[in-house]
């Protein structure tokens, strides 16, 4: 589900006169990213298919509570969809560390703090499709109605809880070797993505998986994803700490793990 296409690194593109570099590079990066057609299948094909399954098998025998069934699974799928998106970003991320971009930054004007917020940036946005288009056929195709304010804090608030997982992205890219970045970024994906209750609802679950999911960002990920969707429960503030102390953690791993990558590629 990674992309790994080396031309997301070696392309040199020409920077519109009055255009700070990070916005260049995270325009550029962003654009060659949506290109890549395994990103968009893997990210964004993959969650629209798995939604119309689900929602198509799981609804058949609920009743009245179908709509809700069916909102409950296309968070579920958002959340898969945009969090594959956001682990593309480290391999991404791998494949410019093996082609000498990191070598290349030290002579540019794109300062190392600029190159983190534009690739953080890129990743954010690489996210979207599979969050708005899973919604989409969720009100198209799975029959779910809520109002406009439901959908909007939905997204909203799982557009938020991203930014840890874009994060973990970072991370992997800086610290796994390119050639091993596919393997580990999906193996993180799949662990993350079951554990955290995306592909079953987790009364399914083992009483210690459910102890650990409470700690993942993407059990707290789809769990903001419906929160809106449920007026009878109260906000997850323990979901927000979890991933607050999961941004924390892995900022400081990835600034460690940019110092490395910058002291190695000048060797």
């Amino acid at each position: 589900m990674i992309t790994t296409d080396a031309t997301l690194a070696t392309e040199t593109p020409r920077r519109p006169v009055g255009w700070p570099p990070p916005v260049h590079y995270a325009l550029h990066s962003t654009w060659l990213t949506m290109k890549n057609f395994a990103f968009v299948v893997f990210a964004v094909g993959l969650p629209l298919v798995l939604y119309v399954v689900f929602s198509q098998t799981f609804t058949a025998g609920a009743g009245p509570d179908a709509g809700l069934v069916s909102a409950m699974i296309m968070v579920s799928m958002a959340a898969y969809g945009a969090l594959g998106a956001a682990m593309s970003g480290g391999a991404q991320l791998a494949t410019e560390r093996r082609s000498g971009w990191f070598r290349q930054l030290s002579i540019t004007t794109l300062a190392p703090r600029e190159f983190l917020l534009a690739k953080a940036a890129v990743i954010m946005v690489l996210v979207l499709p599979s969050l708005v288009l899973v919604f989409a056929a969720g009100f198209l195709l799975g029959g779910v109605r809520l109002p406009v304010g439901v959908w909007l804090a939905s997204l909203g608030l799982m557009w938020a809880a991203l930014i840890p997982l874009a994060i973990l992205g970072i991370v992997i890219g800086l610290w796994v070797k390119a050639e091993a970045v596919g393997g580990v970024t999906t193996l993180v994906l799949l662990v993350l993505a079951m554990l955290g209750g995306l592909w079953l609802p987790m009364e399914m679950m083992p009483p210690a998986a459910q102890a650990l999911a409470h700690a993942l960002p993407s059990y707290w990920l789809a769990e903001l994803g419906r929160w809106p969707m449920l007026p009878d429960t109260s906000f997850p503030w323990t979901g927000v700490l979890v991933l607050l102390a999961w941004v924390v953690g892995l900022t400081v791993l990835g600034a460690l793990g940019f110092r490395r990558a910058t002291a190695s590629s000048k060797r």
